[in-house]
């Protein structure tokens, strides 16, 4: 399987396009395909194991789709959304700085800070 130097495996995540989100050939909602928040999930899920089980991971979304799928031979009713390396890594990064809860949280609408 093509891979990225450096890393032990590369794992192609992909979705099906007019499926999750859909019901009987229409969206269900405004957003249409819901495939990128159900990948989102189990992307981070699939790290967040990674992580516990000692390996690093990254999520890379800035790739050629066209020819990550070309690579992996995806059917034309896929996409290829992210691609996350994992390995073991030579060093342990320090964790990100957070922000704080009131920056991103409101308090009943939308501005109201908690």
């Amino acid at each position: 399987m093509p891979g990225m130097p450096g890393n032990s495996i590369s794992n192609y995540f992909c979705g099906k396009l007019k499926c999750s989100g859909y019901y009987k050939g229409s969206a269900s909602t405004k957003f249409g395909d819901w495939f990128m928040f159900d990948l989102g999930i189990m992307c981070q899920t699939i790290c967040l194991a990674a992580h516990a089980a000692g390996l690093g991971t990254v999520v890379v979304g800035c790739f050629d789709q066209n020819k990550a799928g070309e690579i992996i031979g995806i059917p034309e009713d896929h996409e290829v959304v992210a691609l996350i390396p994992m390995g073991y890594s030579d060093q342990q990064p320090s964790p990100p700085k957070r922000k704080e809860v009131a920056e991103f949280c409101h308090n009943n609408r939308f501005g109201s800070r908690l």
